[in-house]
């Protein structure tokens, strides 16, 4: 009878730091299939020392076990350091999802919710704040939010011939060059993060100018506020900022009433 490879106190921490470079990998698989290979292999070649290199090389060679996505692999890191406010930027993003709007679906809706929570560390999570985040992102170079793309308005009664008749130009397409053509079709239909700030920018404005006080004092002090950005005006903070000044009045007049 042949007995079982027992696991001395070394192997096991080298088990226990594999799984965490795996974690951090992506790696999904429940714990008991994962004992189930390792368990397995060591059990079948004996004579192989059990090594945090050697585990992570096994079970990333390991076909059917389940991985997240980089995005999503992100994702979860950043949410664990808060995970209430991750839940909050969550529920926000789920009444998202229409054109023009935030993606809040898929791989996009990973990326967002990672772009997002780093931008609001530290910061409460609500309306205001997840615009602010959304217009410095925009102005940040490197990654950007994922939108909705909107659709073209066009004449459903017309036809627009674009002169390729039934079959199109890439009938005989290789397959190579189809693949290609449609990804590159697809990142154009993204919206460039000029036009995402821009958007982002605009909406600020309109906010920042439709603040009044309840006095035309209180309203002149309030238009007169500007978050400045070099020689331009940061539309998103002079928003905040006004929006901020507008408690303000209104809570002084609170302390005044009631001293009265």
């Amino acid at each position: 009878m042949t007995t079982r490879r027992e696991y001395n106190a070394q192997e096991i921490e080298q088990v226990n730091v594999a799984e965490q470079q795996l974690r951090a990998k992506g790696l999904d698989e429940g714990n008991e299939r994962v004992v189930d290979v390792l368990d397995g292999y060591y059990q079948a070649n004996r004579a192989i020392p059990v090594t945090a290199e050697a585990i992570v090389k096994l079970l990333e060679a390991q076909p059917g076990l389940k991985w997240l996505s980089p995005a999503e692999a992100e994702h979860r890191r950043i949410a664990a350091e808060n995970p209430a406010a991750a839940q909050q930027l969550a529920d926000w993003l789920a009444k998202q999802g229409k054109p023009g709007t935030l993606v809040n679906s898929g791989e996009e809706f990973f990326l967002n919710m990672s772009l997002l929570l780093i931008e609001l560390r530290g910061r409460p999570v609500d309306s205001q704040r997840i615009h602010e985040a959304m217009g410095r992102i925009g102005f940040k170079p490197g990654r950007q939010l994922h939108f909705v793309p909107e659709p073209r308005k066009h004449d459903p009664r017309q036809h627009q011939s674009d002169g390729t008749g039934f079959l199109g130009k890439e009938v005989n397409e290789p397959r190579w060059k189809r693949i290609s053509r449609e990804r590159s079709e697809r990142e154009a239909n993204q919206p460039d993060a000029a036009a995402v700030t821009s958007a982002v920018v605009r909406e600020a404005k309109q906010k920042a100018e439709s603040i009044a006080g309840s006095t035309h004092a209180e309203t002149d002090q309030l238009r007169k506020l500007f978050v400045t950005a070099g020689t331009d005006i940061d539309w998103v903070q002079t928003w905040a900022s006004r929006e901020q000044m507008q408690k303000q009045f209104n809570k002084h007049r609170e302390v005044a009433r009631f001293i009265r």
